[in-house]
């Protein structure tokens, strides 16, 4: 992934809309699952550990 410069504002606006992708990826495998919101966290964490790992490697 590149080094993008981004305005405050545009900043706020990718995050946001990331919030709100991941919040109703979120719900949606709940709806399918009946997974509790602890099965949401721990899956959550899995990604964070993802992304750490693929940072840590450069």
């Amino acid at each position: 992934m590149g080094n993008n410069s981004y305005t405050e504002d545009e900043l706020n606006q990718v995050c946001e809309d990331a919030f709100v992708n991941i919040k109703e990826a979120c719900m949606r495998l709940q709806e399918k699952t009946k997974c509790s919101n602890k099965v949401v966290i721990e899956m959550l964490n899995n990604v964070i550990g993802f992304y750490d790992s693929r940072v840590s490697n450069r």
